[in-house]
């Protein structure tokens, strides 16, 4: 649910290179013609658009080997995984959801250059699960294509997300009348009663992750915390709850990420310093300046 924040480099973008590591694919667009590329992008994050490329398994608007980190949640690599989780987790209206679907979006912020372009996009959510409550929500992006129009890398930043948060267990509390503690009572007993079942439905032989019922409600509500707003990538039942919506595509995959290990995703192998300094994207997104100390470059 999780999706982007753009900080713009103080940097004057020139129209030389991009420094850092090569690609063979990197283009050179217009400005007109990345600003075509962004609104491509955010017409088919919208339901039911967004339906139509989760059905697609790899989306054609990404590359094979895409690159992608989200503030909330972790680092997505690939076309499939890339696919299901920033059109797969918001293309459900009926299935119990943080902020449901987007349904409209206005792009405020936007400046590119080369292949690149970075924008501010507040998008409304229908949170389904909430009395289709309206959401406004701000994602900040970086986004690199390639020559071919495909997305190659991405950087997003959910802005204000914890406010976003408070919201939701507010909105809850009015609904059944209650407090904010009694709010994220009835939440957290919601969120897992869901990954539950969704456990019981398609993590089965091989890929079960929990004994039973039981014991999967007693550990999501128990053992582990609902989560704050910057742990959905953590051994959270949040971070529980964003992977749920994946594991009907791909149980073997997304099923350990459900469960009490948390898989790859939904663990607390990431110190806050280890998170900031993480060496990942391939190709520099400065532009325009030889400079070669660019930290979050892949070794």
């Amino acid at each position: 649910m999780y999706f982007f924040r753009a900080l713009l480099s103080p940097v004057v973008l020139w129209p030389a290179l991009v420094s850092g590591k090569s690609n063979s694919n990197t283009a050179n667009y217009t400005v007109e013609e990345l600003w075509d590329l962004e609104v491509t992008f955010w017409d088919n994050f919208l339901y039911p658009a967004n339906v139509k490329q989760v059905e697609a398994i790899n989306s054609t608007l990404f590359t094979t080997e895409v690159q992608g980190r989200v503030d909330i949640t972790r680092v997505f690599n690939g076309s499939e995984l890339n696919t299901e989780y920033i059109f797969g987790l918001f293309s459900d209206p009926n299935h119990l959801s943080l902020v449901g679907v987007p349904i409209a979006y206005s792009i405020t912020q936007f400046i590119a250059e080369r292949n690149i372009a970075s924008a501010t996009t507040v998008v409304t959510f229908n949170a389904t699960s909430f009395g289709n409550l309206l959401l406004p929500v701000t994602i900040d992006t970086w986004i690199m294509w390639d020559a071919n129009g495909r997305i190659m890398q991405y950087d997003a930043t959910f802005r204000w997300f914890g406010f976003l948060l408070d919201t939701l267990v507010e909105a809850l509390a009015t609904s059944i009348n209650g407090t904010a503690s009694q709010a994220t009572a009835a939440l957290t007993q919601l969120l897992a009663t869901t990954v539950c079942d969704t456990h019981d439905k398609y993590c089965t032989g091989e890929n079960q992750q929990y004994d039973n019922s039981t014991a999967c409600y007693d550990f999501l509500t128990t053992a582990i915390p609902l989560g704050k707003d910057y742990e959905l990538g953590r051994d959270t039942l949040l971070c529980r709850e964003v992977h749920e919506h994946m594991v009907q595509y791909d149980p073997k995959m997304h099923c350990p990420h459900i469960g009490p290990t948390g898989g790859d995703y939904c663990v607390n192998d990431q110190t806050y310093e280890q998170k900031v300094l993480q060496k990942y994207f391939n190709v520099s997104w400065i532009v325009g300046v030889p400079w070669t100390g660019n930290i979050w470059l892949g070794d």
